[in-house]
């Protein structure tokens, strides 16, 4: 009786990009089939490694979802940051508001297993989960209110809102379009987003009676 075939022999790697492979895979897993279904074997059979290796990698499960974790969060933070337009004196409050909304839209369209784990955690994520999610939704609503602080005299009736429950409000109209890119990506455009919001805002501006 011939012998089992063995694993091919893998060329050894930096133990970094080890762990970025194992994350990887860990975040498809994740995306397909939920939490209940990541184990280390799992995670082995999803990057084709054997299990010994995904363990010199990280040492169990839970330090591996928390490095996932991790980095999906400064991931998204640096995402966040980076879709804020810089503040001008001459620039246009509208302009930039859009131009936040937009450039986050893309960035969940162009990398949505990321954003789906941030945006659209399931039912059996555990607690560290929201946790991170909660994290993002901070920054994001700080970055709103300093746009609004600098908007405040700049755009006409922006001073008589509540800026607070302003800034909780467009967090929460992002957060939905977010979720909707994600979920029909196809129907619920950037672009479409912008266009409804360029129109809204507009609709905000018009003089009474017009």
């Amino acid at each position: 009786m011939s012998s089992p075939a063995k694993r091919p022999r893998q060329p050894r790697m930096l133990l970094e990009v080890r762990r970025e492979q194992v994350l990887d895979a860990a975040l498809r897993l994740l995306n397909r089939n939920g939490f209940g279904a990541l184990t280390m074997e799992a995670v082995a059979k999803e990057v084709d490694l054997a299990k010994p290796r995904v363990y010199a990698a990280y040492p169990g499960l839970e330090p591996m979802l928390v490095a996932l974790l991790e980095r999906e969060e400064q991931r998204a933070l640096m995402t966040l940051a980076d879709a804020m337009p810089v503040f001008e004196d001459t620039g246009d409050f509208d302009d930039i508001l859009l131009d936040a909304m937009t450039n986050l839209l893309r960035a969940v369209a162009a990398n949505p297993e990321s954003w789906r784990l941030l945006f659209l955690p399931a039912d059996d994520a555990p607690a560290p989960v929201r946790t991170r999610f909660d994290t993002g939704r901070r920054f994001a609503l700080e970055q709103l209110t300093a746009l609004l602080e600098w908007g405040r005299g700049r755009r006409p009736g922006l001073a008589e809102l509540d800026l607070e429950l302003t800034a909780i409000s467009l967090l929460a109209i992002g957060e939905q379009a977010g979720r909707m890119v994600l979920s029909q990506p196809d129907r619920f455009t950037p672009e479409r987003y912008r266009a409804f919001a360029r129109g809204l805002l507009g609709t905000m501006s018009a003089p009474s009676g017009s």
